[in-house]
């Protein structure tokens, strides 16, 4: 009799680290997005990086598409195993290694949460910029993987900006270094971290980075004014976007976001039928404190009449608290919401949110946009009931002309989530023929038959035994 796939597992694996029963695997089948889901195999957990590369030494032998798998936290359905097979859950890779402060880098595995990262920083006077949303659980494999962003990125960047070096392992068992502290050199002579960023999970697994620290601001002012119609939000949009203090962030919860909230107990007292904005400045004490007023004036002149700031953390985070509690509140006011995430020129802000309040609404949809004003990435939310015949369609349908419109108007398909098994179809929209061939090229290199996260990012990479 052949050997299961369960016991194959636990053949690399130590007794009590692979997961079999379909209540266990329930929790695998799904990422944030929810409704792109699909049961996997089984599910293997390695304690260590050596046990994630002697359960990748063997994988090629299970006959099965792997599939990597951190907090599962990602809105793309990256993580999920669309073609069963194995899911393979790195979260116990949570060391931080080293904190060079002098050199400003640290070395980290793909485990670590976001936030403890952060607190590990924090006495040592550093910071790692990139912040999305999911920071408290969300790990830095993850992160990677999706090239995630978050509220400053418009200042600081987006996670591709701070890695300086991926340690990983190939489908052979084989670990890689591409990259590292000394950017390319020594050791680390072969710099081909770009290859990993963004790569989610179809060229190797992850076990730890490098990543580029800078030091914390010495000052930071947190702005919020709410605005009448769309038309005085983008006044202030761009004349923030041009002002020398360069923002670290523009964020933005439209009215519909502004009423979920305030019909929540995490109301703040919003007026209601106004758009939020919250905005932020950082820096050296004497400079940013020069530069509040200017800020200011900004908002007021733009239209609003309803400007509040503050540099206290208790103040600041009561500033920020309406935008950072919208996403968890979809979850509570909808059986179903999907997040979208595309980017766009400023330009076309007016022209893209209408057409998603025009389509959701001739659809029965509810729709909530909360998105990162200062580059333009937007996160459109469709609530629904996957219960109820059509709607799901009707949501598909709203996304994917949203799509065709984003490329239209001269964006592009993603921001930060990643294009995983949700957008994997639009890519065309976006790339020629020849384009997706030299794509499909790269994880053709790392594993030919496509055994790693298959029917992700291309359509075509299919698992083929």
């Amino acid at each position: 009799m052949p050997p299961t796939l369960t016991s194959q597992l636990q053949s690399l694996l130590p007794r009590g680290r692979v997961l079999s029963s379909p209540a266990q695997k329930a929790g695998y089948a799904s990422d944030g997005l929810g409704y792109k889901g699909s049961l996997p195999d089984a599910v293997a957990i390695p304690a260590d990086a050596e046990e994630l590369i002697a359960l990748m030494a063997g994988a090629r032998d299970l006959g099965v598409p792997v599939v990597l798998r951190g907090a599962g936290t990602s809105l793309s359905g990256g993580p999920v195993a669309v073609q069963g097979g194995v899911v393979v859950h790195t979260s116990g890779l949570r060391a931080i290694r080293k904190i060079c402060v002098e050199a400003f880098w640290c070395e980290v595995e793909a485990g670590v949460a976001l936030n403890d990262l952060d607190a590990a920083l924090k006495p040592h006077g550093v910071f790692y910029p990139p912040d999305p949303s999911s920071g408290p659980v969300c790990t830095l494999g993850g992160n990677v993987a999706s090239n995630a962003g978050g509220a400053h990125c418009f200042r600081y960047g987006v996670t591709s900006n701070y890695v300086l070096g991926v340690e990983a392992v190939t489908l052979d068992g084989t670990v890689h270094r591409f990259g590292g502290p000394a950017g390319g050199r020594g050791p680390w002579r072969e710099d081909w971290k770009r290859f990993m960023i963004g790569s989610e999970g179809t060229l190797a697994a992850f076990t730890r980075f490098w990543l580029r620290l800078l030091p914390l601001p010495e000052k930071v002012w947190t702005f919020r004014a709410t605005y009448p119609d769309l038309r005085s939000l983008e006044s202030a949009i761009h004349a923030l976007s041009a002002h020398p203090s360069f923002p670290a962030a523009i964020e933005v919860l439209d009215p519909r976001g502004v009423a979920m909230v305030e019909a929540s107990q995490m109301a703040v007292g919003l007026p209601s039928g106004c758009f939020m904005l919250v905005t932020e400045i950082d820096g050296p004490t004497v400079l940013v404190d020069r530069r509040v007023e200017s800020i200011a004036a900004i908002l007021r002149n733009a239209g609003s009449s309803d400007v509040m700031f503050s540099d206290r953390d208790e103040v600041r985070k009561k500033l920020w608290k309406a935008r950072k509690a919208s996403g968890g509140l979809l979850g509570q006011i909808s059986p179903d919401y999907v997040v979208q995430d595309a980017v766009i020129p400023k330009r076309a802000l007016a022209q893209v949110l209408q057409f998603v309040y025009d389509q959701a609404d001739a659809a029965g949809i509810r729709a909530v946009n909360v998105f990162h004003a200062g580059d333009g990435n937007l996160h459109p939310n469709f609530l629904f009931d996957s219960r109820v015949p059509g709607e799901l369609e009707k949501v598909e349908k709203i996304g994917k002309d949203l799509m065709k419109l984003v490329v239209a108007v001269g964006g592009t398909l993603s921001g930060e989530h990643g294009i995983g098994n949700d957008k994997a179809a639009y890519m065309p929209m976006v790339f020629g023929k020849e384009s997706l061939r030299l794509q499909m090229a790269v994880p053709r290199a790392f594993n030919a038959s496509h055994q790693l996260n298959p029917l992700k990012v291309l359509v075509s990479r299919s698992f083929q035994p």
